[in-house]
C-alpha cells in the first residue's frame, strides 16, 4: 500500500489465498487475479479480469487465463489492452502486476515468532458454543435420518440471526451453505419451518449453493465467496459428495480439508457412517477435524418428533464434554427444536458407564446393590464394582449402611450442563 498523492504507475495490491485485486489508482485501473494453479514445472497460470473508470475506454477491458511467468504471455496480453486504450504503459503495467501476484502467490502466510505469549483463553473462542470453534472444523456424523442436517440448518438460522437458543450462545454470522445433497426447495422449505418454529421475523440471508463438483475443484468459487460476501460460518452437506473421490484415500480427504482451510472460516461438515455404524471412508476425516460428534437418535413409529443426541468424540485442548440432546417436533408448516437432557431419554444408553450409573442412582433414595445396577444396565458385576470403585475414590458414589450403592450429596453434582 502506497501513501500520499501516488504516481501513474504507482498501484496497490491486496487479498489472500489466490484471490487478488490491483488497482492503479492514477490510471484509474483495476485487476481482479483469481483461480491460481502451479504447474509441475512451476509455470503459473491464473485468470485476470480488467476493468477501467478512465473516460477512454470504462467498463471492462479484457479477461482471461494468463501465464503469469511467461513474458511473451504477459506482452501478447499487453498488446492486446492498448487496443482497447493505448494511452497506458501496458508492459510496465504488466510486469508489475505479474511481478506482485506471484510474490503474493508463492510467499503465502508470512513467518511470524511464537514468543510463548498467546493469549491462551482467546483460543477456546465459539462462534457456536459448544459446537463451533472460531475458525476451526466442526465434524457431525451419523446414520441416515437422525437429524444431522435438520441440526445444521437450524445452527445456520440461529447464526444468520444472531440468536442463542436451545443451550447454544451463537455469535451473530454471514453463512454459507454448501450442498451436495439436496436442493434449494428443500433447504429453504426448512429454513422457513425452523425460522417459523423460533418465531422469528424478517427474513434470513443465509447463502445457498448447490454443489456438483468437489470442493477441492470448485475452491476458487467457494473462495470468492467468502471474500465477496464476507462469510465467517461456511456449513458442508455432506463430506463424503464434497470429497468427489474414493472416501477411503487419504490423500482425497486432505485435499478437501486443504481446500476448506484456505476459505479461513468457520465450518460445520456433515458425514455419514458405513455399515459397522463408524465414520465412513478415511480416517483422516476424524483426524482433520476440530471438533467431532457422533449424532445418534431414537424415534418412534408415529410420532411427529425426533430425539437426536451428539456424543462428543473429538476435542483438540480440553476434555470431552457430556452428551448434548435436542428434540426436533414436526409441526404446522414449523420445526421446533429443544434442548433436552440425554439423561431422560432413551439415549441414555450412549452415555458412559459411569454417568448411567449416576442416572440410575439419583432416582433410588435407598441406593442399589452391584447385582441391581448390573442388571438394570445389562452390564457383568465386574465392570460395575470396577466403574462404582473408581467413582468411590474420586468421591462420585458412597456406601450407604444397607451395603447399597448411592450417588453424593445432590448439591455437590457436578453440573449436567454439557
Amino acid at each position: 500500500m502506497t501513501h500520499g498523492t501516488l504516481s501513474q504507475h504507482e498501484f496497490e495490491i491486496s487479498g489472500s489465498n489466490g484471490i487478488y485485486y490491483l488497482s492503479w489508482p492514477a490510471l484509474h485501473i483495476d485487476v481482479r487475479v483469481d483461480r491460481i494453479k502451479e504447474s509441475s514445472d512451476h509455470e503459473v497460470k491464473g485468470e485476470v479480469q480488467f476493468t477501467s473508470s478512465r473516460p477512454t475506454s470504462a467498463g471492462h477491458l479484457r479477461s482471461g487465463r494468463l501465464n503469469l511467468t511467461s513474458p511473451a504471455a504477459r506482452n501478447t496480453f499487453g498488446k492486446a489492452l492498448s487496443t482497447r486504450d493505448s494511452e497506458v504503459d501496458w508492459d510496465r503495467v504488466m510486469e508489475q502486476l505479474c511481478t506482485a501476484v506471484l510474490d503474493k502467490w508463492r510467499h503465502g502466510s508470512p513467518v511470524v515468532v511464537l514468543d510463548g505469549k498467546v493469549d491462551v483463553t482467546a483460543q477456546a473462542r465459539w462462534l457456536v458454543d459448544p459446537i463451533i470453534q472460531l475458525h476451526n472444523p466442526t465434524l457431525i456424523y451419523g446414520p441416515g435420518s437422525t437429524g444431522k442436517s435438520w441440526f445444521a440448518q437450524y445452527l445456520a438460522v440461529l447464526a444468520d440471526h444472531g440468536q442463542n437458543h436451545g443451550g447454544l450462545t451463537v455469535e451473530p454470522s454471514k453463512v454459507l451453505y454448501l450442498d451436495w445433497e439436496t436442493d434449494q426447495q428443500e433447504i429453504g422449505a426448512r429454513v422457513t419451518m425452523i425460522r417459523r418454529g423460533l418465531g422469528l421475523d424478517g427474513q434470513s440471508h443465509i447463502l445457498y449453493k448447490s454443489m456438483n463438483q468437489g470442493l477441492a475443484n470448485d475452491i476458487e468459487t467457494v473462495r470468492s465467496i467468502v471474500a465477496e460476501h464476507d462469510i465467517t460460518l461456511c456449513i458442508v452437506d455432506s463430506l463424503g459428495s464434497a470429497c468427489m473421490g474414493e472416501p477411503e484415500s487419504a490423500e482425497v480427504v486432505l485435499r478437501t480439508f486443504g481446500a476448506l482451510r484456505t476459505l479461513d472460516v468457520s465450518s460445520l461438515i456433515i458425514d455419514h457412517t458405513n455399515k459397522e455404524k463408524v465414520l465412513f471412508g478415511s480416517v483422516y476425516k476424524f483426524n482433520s477435524a476440530r471438533m467431532v460428534y457422533l449424532c445418534v437418535k431414537d424415534q418412534q413409529e408415529d410420532e411427529n418428533k425426533i430425539v437426536f443426541g451428539l456424543l462428543h468424540k473429538k476435542a483438540n485442548n480440553f476434555k470431552l464434554m457430556r452428551p448434548i440432546g435436542f428434540e426436533l417436533g414436526f409441526g404446522d408448516g414449523l420445526v421446533k427444536i429443544t434442548r433436552r437432557d440425554v439423561r431422560d431419554t432413551p439415549l441414555e444408553e450412549h452415555m458412559n458407564m459411569k454417568d448411567r450409573i449416576e442416572n440410575l442412582l439419583r432416582s433410588i433414595p435407598g441406593g442399589l446393590s452391584v447385582t441391581e445396577i448390573a442388571e438394570v444396565l445389562e452390564k457383568t458385576e465386574s465392570h460395575v464394582r470396577k466403574e462404582l470403585s473408581e467413582g468411590k475414590n474420586s468421591g462420585r458414589y458412597v456406601i450407604l449402611e444397607n451395603k447399597k450403592w448411592a450417588n453424593r450429596a445432590r448439591e455437590e453434582e457436578e453440573s449436567w450442563r454439557f
